[in-house]
């Protein structure tokens, strides 16, 4: 009985010796692998922090100038001095959104892609600006602007899609 016990454990670790050092070596061996998958896990971290930022920043803006755009779709906006009221909030909080948009600042990971960021961004200001300019009008209407987003909304994606992320609709995102 002693015999076997001594056996028993003997085998025991010998398998855990045997299991340690063939555990190591795909250790090492991924840890490589993992370095370069890892690199390229921060660079998707960062920029899906930054896409997630930008939306975030500009949504703590343009509060005014969506709640004018939802009741002008809803057909509730108001008339007289109480529309003029709202038309210049509005504008504030774009021109707002415009300030938030020029203080971003891109990450040194994303320097690969720093002039593709820029042009969406400036998209992101001349759609802001073409929407200060219609509140200006009896009837403002927002859909160059909108087209104008657009363009930033395709920079974007291009970059998180080639960076294996999914695309998304950042004039979506900051139009609620």
């Amino acid at each position: 009985m002693k015999k076997i016990t001594i056996l028993g454990l003997s085998a025991a670790l010998l398998l855990a010796a045997c299991g340690t050092e063939q555990s190591k070596d795909t250790t090492d061996t991924a840890s490589g692998s993992a370095t370069m998958e890892s690199g390229k896990e921060s660079i998707k971290s960062q920029l899906m922090q930054f896409y997630l930022s930008v939306s975030k920043d500009i949504n703590k803006e343009d509060a005014q100038l969506n709640d004018f755009e939802i009741a002008q779709v809803e057909g509730t906006l108001p008339s007289g001095t109480e529309l003029t009221a709202m038309k210049e909030a509005a504008a504030a909080s774009a021109e707002q959104a415009i300030q938030t948009v020029a203080s971003i600042e891109v990450p040194e990971s994303l320097n690969d892609h720093q002039e593709e960021i820029d042009g969406a961004l400036a998209s992101i200001t001349a759609s802001y600006e073409m929407k200060i300019e219609e509140l200006e009008t009896d009837e403002p209407d927002f859909q160059a602007a909108a087209d104008k987003f657009a363009e930033a909304d395709a920079a974007f994606n291009e970059i998180l899609e080639e960076n294996g992320l999914v695309a998304s609709n950042l004039y979506n995102e900051v139009s609620q």
